[in-house]
């Protein structure tokens, strides 16, 4: 999957929220103030590694510069829907440390086999975990680029 970066900031998505947000230091669902900027480009396309469904949102596992996080769906515009046929699907059970606040993880195998992936990859930021993410975005741009050889 592809999605390409619309909004960069956290006022462009008040419009997503359930109920106005008066003060702008307040946090609204998705986590982040007004002033808040998520470190994307407008314009720029990303190759969407996993999606992840926290309590309040969904968003696209994505890496800038090196740095991978989870940002907002509602940030991006899809680009190309396709998802890789070897993705996976768990839903976060309550005796893992990140419930409630995610509640499913699609995407690469190791990222949803698993249990601490997403913790080691976005809280701890642990190497080998990186290591594999970085591996997976290979694998698949490379995926990409035979199938749209293949194409033309």
């Amino acid at each position: 999957m592809k999605v390409r970066c619309i909004n960069n900031t956290g006022i462009s998505l008040r419009s997503f929220e359930y109920e106005p947000i008066t003060n702008k230091d307040v946090f609204g669902r998705f986590g982040v103030s007004e002033m808040g900027e998520y470190g994307i480009e407008i314009g720029k396309e990303y190759l969407v590694m996993g999606l992840i469904t926290f309590q309040t949102y969904q968003a696209y596992l994505i890496d800038e510069n090196g740095f991978i996080f989870a940002c907002p769906c509602q940030l991006f515009e899809i680009v190309d829907s396709n998802v890789n046929s070897n993705w996976h699907f768990r839903l976060i059970e309550e005796d893992e440390d990140v419930f409630p606040f995610v509640q499913s993880v699609f995407g690469y195998p190791e990222l949803c086999s698993d249990k601490k992936a997403y913790e080691n990859l976005i809280v701890e930021m642990e190497e080998d975990t990186q290591r594999t993410y970085f591996r997976r975005k290979l694998e698949l741009e490379k995926e990409l680029a035979a199938s749209s050889s293949k194409n033309i």
